[in-house]
């Protein structure tokens, strides 16, 4: 299973922004896209029948070569948040052709109140805001990634379990690493599909500039975002 040197992470979460995401990207004249269904067992941390499944998706150049990677992976909970993250790191360290993969990793919200605090971020467009941080190794491709993008605040909360072992782990493993958090806020009289695209435009046009693929705002638009049921332990509300 070939893995490229650059390697977005993506979660299906509740709100339906990863998968939106992953759908919308095309490749650019010279590459193609191929998907393969991941499939890690559990086994060995005592989760005995438990898999980190998910899809691997390439953008692969004439000769086969991936150039950009997209895991999407579904939104895991505790406890096999951790150990399928893991495993996922130890794939891409295994199978990326460089000893040194650039992970990219979105976090995508409408809302202005998930942020206690916030400062001003960068605007794309008028709505949009983009915020970027660099976590493990400086590189000049991680350099160039928050280029435009203002350094999310302290008081950020991501309620996404994946991610946040995932940030934990790369610091610890010191691989480069791109968090890239984008939000729309609450406009009045701005619908919520509209709210939507703006987010993922922000995002996506982005990326778009820096890993060589087209984001298509259409592909939005006409598969809809899919919303999950949101179900939150109530403890969570302690910390918000």
């Amino acid at each position: 299973m070939r893995v490229a040197s650059r390697v977005l992470i993506l979660v299906r979460d509740a709100a339906g922004y990863g998968a939106a995401l992953a759908d919308a990207f095309r490749p650019t004249p010279g590459l193609t896209r191929e998907f393969a269904p991941l499939e890690l067992p559990l086994d060995k941390y005592g989760l005995h029948g438990e898999k980190a499944s998910g899809e691997l998706v390439n953008f692969s150049d004439s000769s086969g070569s991936p150039q950009v990677s997209f895991f999407v992976l579904p939104d895991y909970k505790p406890p096999v948040a951790a150990c399928a993250m893991n495993e996922i790191l130890a794939l891409i360290s295994s199978e990326a052709p460089s000893t040194q993969p650039t992970l990219i990793v979105p976090f995508i919200t409408r809302s202005l109140n998930y942020y206690h605090g916030m400062i001003q971020g960068a605007k794309i467009g008028q709505f949009a805001t983009l915020h970027g941080a660099e976590i493990g190794e400086t590189t000049e491709f991680t350099q160039m990634l928050i280029d435009g993008t203002t350094k999310p605040p302290q008081s950020l909360q991501m309620h996404s379990e994946p991610i946040l072992c995932l940030l934990e782990m790369v610091r610890v493993l010191n691989i480069p690493t791109v968090l890239l958090v984008a939000s729309g806020g609450n406009h009045q009289g701005k619908s919520s599909s509209d709210a939507d695209l703006e987010v993922l435009q922000c995002v996506g046009d982005h990326l778009a500039r820096h890993i060589n693929l087209e984001f298509i705002k259409e592909t939005v638009l006409g598969r809809r975002i899919e919303k999950s049921p949101v179900f939150q332990e109530p403890w969570r509300e302690l910390y918000r």
